[in-house]
């Protein structure tokens, strides 16, 4: 393995890992508030009468639904935006090609979850395929805010990620940023998710004061969550630089004993 690849190697470990701590992080913030914010966002409810609709079994039963979709899309999305990060082209056009590859794989994990937290049956394809274009809509404007924002706090702080706190700072600065410029989008998906039989006009839907309100806890979940991944991905790295020489030696054995870990994992959560 050259030194170009095997770094390649260590940055990919790094963004995946960052994004399965954010995963776990997001999980256990997301049980308590997504279902509360949902209903916000879609059926316009008030915060105290989602409050009321929630309670801890339904919070325990959403977090195994949240943590497993998170898994898979925490990090996917890290490593598909550390890699155009790589790519030199504009700002604009990594954060669309990183929207539509994320958006295109992962939309039928989001709308099952989304589905899951509002007790609605999933049926069929179409309803995982559901809001497909304001869903990309928000995800390409996503990938751009955030990659501007990186190089906005990079150039005015080259040590920005450098030690624990300001690296646990910049990373919430720069997804609460992206997260408040892609919440017109949100907005957009919420009006279209809408249940037919309660589907609200366009003018009535749409309240300053309920998208202020679903986009600042989305926004600080998303955040801390994220802000959370980045401040563990040194030390994932470090474990990673011990670890490796280990897979490079045997890496049947390795995958086995990762699949090994995997089962026990999966076989425990069924058991419980």
């Amino acid at each position: 393995m050259t030194a170009s690849s095997d770094t390649f190697l260590t940055k990919v470990v790094g963004a995946a890992s960052q994004g399965a701590v954010g995963a776990v992080v997001g999980a256990a913030l997301s049980s308590v508030t997504e279902p509360v914010v949902n209903k916000v966002l879609v059926e316009r409810k008030s915060v105290a009468s989602a409050i009321k609709e929630h309670d801890f079994e339904k919070i325990k039963r959403f977090f195994q639904t949240a943590v497993s979709t998170n898994f898979i899309k925490f990090p996917f999305f890290e490593v598909v935006n550390m890699i155009m990060a790589n790519v030199k082209v504009a700002p604009e056009i990594r954060g669309t090609v990183t929207g539509i590859v994320f958006t295109t794989a992962t939309l039928p994990l989001t709308n099952y979850r989304f589905r899951k937290s509002m007790n609605l049956p999933v049926e069929g394809l179409s309803t995982l395929y559901q809001a497909y274009l304001p869903t990309v809509l928000r995800d390409i404007i996503y990938g751009i805010a955030r990659n501007r924002a990186t190089t906005f706090m990079l150039s005015r702080n080259r040590e920005a990620f450098k030690n624990p706190l300001s690296r646990f700072l910049t990373m919430f600065a720069i997804v609460m940023v992206a997260c408040v410029t892609s919440a017109p989008g949100n907005e957009l998906r919420g009006y279209v998710l809408q249940p037919p039989d309660r589907k609200k006009p366009f003018g009535e839907f749409f309240d300053p004061a309920k998208t202020a309100r679903s986009t600042t806890i989305g926004g600080i979940i998303m955040s801390s969550s994220l802000a959370t991944g980045a401040l563990c991905t040194p030390y994932v790295e470090m474990l990673w630089g011990a670890v490796k020489p280990l897979f490079a030696k045997d890496p049947i054995g390795a995958v086995t004993l990762v699949l090994v870990i995997v089962d026990r994992w999966q076989r425990r959560k069924l058991s419980s």
